[in-house]
């Protein structure tokens, strides 16, 4: 148990290595996907599930106490489909930021340039594609705001 402990400390610690900036108790369970580590972020306290999906080539900030479920995408990179070559030339390079005591569910997408405000929690199965206000909840695809949280 403890050496089960220490191994996934170890883990997590080398898969981190290469990040913009990253909190302490960062929780991971794997197998996941962050490409373009030196343009994310990751703050304390948060744990991302498995089978996450993180392209951070645009750059990707995810704040403390963010709950990441499993099979989640977040990207801030995609393609410019007014573009005559789909496959060359024709990326889309929009920052996405996450802020702190963010909830994503199981199989969350969010696509690039969304903010998504503090305290907000996403239902499962969304696809996020515009800014979501702090302490909202948000649902469907694409996700609306259904319901703002009292805090």
């Amino acid at each position: 148990m403890i050496l089960n402990r220490l191994f996934r400390k170890i883990r997590t610690s080398i898969f981190l290595h290469g990040l913009k900036e990253k909190g302490k108790y960062i929780s991971l369970f794997f197998p996941l996907t962050i490409e373009g580590k030196s343009n994310v972020s990751i703050g304390s306290n948060t744990g991302i599930g498995s089978y996450v999906h993180i392209w951070g080539g645009g750059g990707v900030k995810i704040g403390s106490n963010v709950l990441i479920a499993a099979h989640c995408c977040i990207t801030s990179l995609g393609h410019n489909y007014h573009s005559s070559k789909i496959r060359e030339g024709s990326m889309i390079s929009k920052s996405v930021s996450i802020e702190d005591d963010v909830w994503l569910g199981y199989n969350v997408t969010v696509l690039p340039g969304v903010t998504i405000g503090k305290g907000s929690v996403i239902g499962a199965g969304s696809v996020v594609c515009s800014d979501i206000p702090p302490y909202s909840i948000a649902v469907g695809n694409p996700a609306k705001v259904i319901k703002r949280r009292i805090m």
